[in-house]
């Protein structure tokens, strides 16, 4: 509990930003959580206070882009190949089906044609 809560009270206050006001968070915390909180929370005001803003160098600006890019097109295409998978596999599935109806069909029609036939053969004999 101790940890988890002192982590959320600092999640709270880093999201609030000199909003020091934020008692709901900590009211379920010791006296002893509390001051471990206010310690860290300091600290991290300080280090605020004295980390300066980076900006990246524009060759990783560009080269991270680029990477960004490529990595979509990848996507996209693999993507688009699943679909066509998808498709190809679909329209070969209903061939088959039509195939094997059209067989079926095929084969029943014999069957019929050949007992007709054993019928008359059989009524004229």
């Amino acid at each position: 509990m101790k940890d988890e809560g002192i982590a959320e009270a600092l999640a709270v206050h880093g999201e609030r930003r000199g909003d020091r006001v934020f008692a709901d968070e900590t009211a379920d915390l010791s006296e002893e959580e509390r001051r471990e909180l206010e310690s860290l929370i300091r600290v991290a005001e300080r280090l605020e206070r004295r980390m300066q803003p980076v900006d990246a160098p524009p060759a990783f600006v560009k080269s991270l882009g680029k990477e960004l890019v490529e990595a979509a097109e990848r996507r996209v295409s693999e993507r688009e190949r699943r679909h066509r998978i998808t498709v190809i596999s679909a329209a070969v599935a209903g061939a088959v089906v039509s195939i094997a109806s059209v067989i079926g069909g095929v084969v029943v029609l014999i069957r019929w044609l050949r007992t007709r036939t054993e019928a008359r053969q059989a009524s004229t004999a």
